[in-house]
């Protein structure tokens, strides 16, 4: 995803849950690049010591966001240089989203682009989608058009952050937003049309 947005990735591998481990890494890492990324280790469990680090090493901007799946994710700075550090979830899915999410308009800045939206399409739900107000969810979904230029989707049906399979499935996100409950066939819903990953 990141070689697909232009970046050149340097990959410094599978860190142990070992706090100085991963504070030495990340100063690094801070060193050498114009943005660092980390997958996992941003929750609250035992051997989650990234965000930690982070504070540690510079600043942490915000924790969490109201998305699903993509909740728990952490972005700030590192080091006295303020290289840009985003911590992306550990589930497969809950990566791709927030990175499509944050990341892409993250790296277009840092490429001198004026950040653009994600293209968002209207489409006429063909399945139950389940939400939850005051948080905003993203489904996988595959959208047709039918004879009359009418965009339709459903949902795989596959709702687990760790499901890779639903992420190959889909060729959409469904985006329900923070404002809205469940939607059901028939009802108008934004989708966000993914060109790439597969």
């Amino acid at each position: 995803m990141l070689s697909e947005q232009g970046a050149e990735v340097v990959d410094l591998g599978i860190l142990p849950d070992d706090p100085r481990a991963i504070e030495q890494a990340l100063a690094e890492a801070a060193a050498q690049c114009d943005l660092v990324i980390t997958s996992g280790g941003v929750s609250v469990g035992h051997a989650d010591y990234t965000r930690a680090a982070l504070e540690k090493l510079g600043r942490l901007a915000f924790w969490r966001v109201a998305l699903r799946p993509g909740r728990r994710m952490a972005c700030g700075q590192l080091s006295d240089s303020r290289t840009p550090f985003v911590g992306l979830p550990g589930n497969p899915v809950a990566v791709m989203v927030t990175f499509s999410q944050f990341v892409v308009p993250l790296l277009q800045r840092l490429q001198g682009q004026l950040p653009s939206p994600p293209l968002r399409l209207t489409a006429i739900a063909q399945t139950p989608l389940k939400s939850r107000l005051k948080r905003t969810d993203f489904l996988r979904g595959i959208y047709t058009c039918d004879e009359q230029g009418v965009l339709h989707v459903r949902s795989t049906g596959a709702p687990g952050s760790g499901n890779l399979t639903s992420m190959v499935m889909a060729n959409c996100l469904i985006e329900l937003g923070d404002d809205e409950a469940d939607a059901q066939p028939g009802e108008a819903v934004c989708i966000q049309p993914i060109t790439s990953w597969q």
